[in-house]
């Protein structure tokens, strides 16, 4: 946990309930152990999408579908919201939840390693969510780079891990290899004049990049 009990308890007393559908998925989330994103990163997440008038937003991760739904309820009906998943059960999973509400047509998912399916992408995007494999991120913003429009977004989720990468040390359940992954990613981040980059203690700590 990266916030204070009592803080965290406040924060969560403030977030309205989900809908029935979100609700569903977080529940087969937690059954099934498959990672999500947190409540307020997808809120976070939706938000930024909405402000900026997204109309190609991309995302590297779809496990069940649950940021990727909020996603596409925010932005316009023209707008498309490109998920790219590795794990064909998850993204059959996800399509079934995302079938079930009318905003769930907006969601494209391509399988396969983002790695080999991004570069091959035509859409210069507006927005980028990025939770997906952690030792990968590096790459997986490299990549971005070349299809995200100049003033565009890119969204890194999980780049505190509990706290672990500000103590410079795995757990149970981060790897030390995702720890320094994640931790010499901000350090690189924070250090070129290119972008502007904010770590914010939302969730599992989402980092904020844009060119300036």
């Amino acid at each position: 946990m990266i916030l204070h009990g009592h803080v965290e308890r406040y924060l969560g007393e403030l977030r309205p309930p989900r809908d029935a559908l979100l609700a569903e998925i977080e529940a087969y989330a937690d059954e099934h152990g498959v990672p999500i994103a947190a409540p307020d990163t997808a809120a976070l997440v939706a938000m930024l999408a909405r402000a900026s008038g997204a109309r190609y937003v991309l995302e590297i991760g779809l496990a069940l579908g649950y940021t990727a739904l909020q996603v596409a309820r925010a932005v316009p009906d023209y707008a498309k919201v490109v998920s790219l998943e590795v794990d064909m059960h998850l993204a059959a999973v996800a399509k079934a939840f995302l079938a079930r509400d009318a905003a769930g047509a907006r969601v494209e998912v391509l399988l396969g390693d983002a790695r080999e399916t991004l570069p091959g992408l035509r859409e210069q995007f507006d927005l980028v969510f990025v939770d997906a494999d952690k030792e990968s991120y590096s790459q997986y913003v490299d990549l971005c780079l070349a299809h995200v429009r100049h003033a565009g977004v890119i969204v890194l989720d999980n780049m505190l891990m509990g706290g672990c990468v500000a103590r410079g040390e795995g757990d149970d359940h981060w790897s030390q290899a995702a720890v320094d992954a994640a931790s010499a990613l901000s350090r690189r981040l924070a250090a070129d004049p290119e972008f502007s980059y904010v770590v914010l203690p939302v969730g599992d700590g989402v980092g904020l990049l844009q060119r300036r």
